[in-house]
């Protein structure tokens, strides 16, 4: 039964993540990997959510390729009525196998790596339109945002 709901989640994170397709990476602060923050576009979503992207490097990082190090994902888009964060174990990864739309990439004179993130939480916002709401409404409904209603958040560990 639970594996079933985690199945449902990761479904929905799925359907969600390809709709928008376009992410702000950033790794953690701490990492050797020093990273710089920057817009990704998603390259495919697994089940079991694993998320591949690519990302320019700022530096020269093939000896640490394959050592894990924590990453966000953030997904936004102005017409949309949500937006996702994402967070978990990635690695750069070396040698991948990939299908024929990798062979269309080009990356120019940037260095480019492909990165393989493993979703562990996952913070689902759905924004509502209050366009039409009176302003006593509006206070009692950002109040009930804050501190009462309760978002979507998914562990995955």
């Amino acid at each position: 039964m639970e594996q079933e709901i985690v199945d449902e989640n990761l479904k929905f994170l799925k359907e969600k993540i390809n709709s928008i397709k376009v992410a702000l990476f950033r790794s953690e602060i701490d990492s050797e990997l020093k990273l710089p923050n920057n817009i990704i576009k998603i390259y495919k979503v697994e089940d079991d959510g694993t998320v591949w992207f690519f990302t320019s490097l700022n530096g020269y990082h093939k000896a640490l390729s394959g050592k894990p190090f924590f990453a966000h994902l953030y997904f936004h888009k102005k017409d949309a009525d949500f937006h996702l964060q994402l967070s978990g174990q990635a690695v750069i990864v070396e040698n991948a196998d990939l299908d024929s739309n990798f062979s269309t990439f080009s990356t120019g004179t940037y260095a480019v790596a492909l990165i393989k993130m493993k979703i562990l939480q996952a913070e689902f916002n759905e924004k509502r339109d209050s366009t039409n709401i009176s302003w006593p409404k509006k206070i009692k409904s950002v109040f009930n945002q804050l501190f009462l209603a309760p978002h979507r958040i998914y562990h995955f560990t």
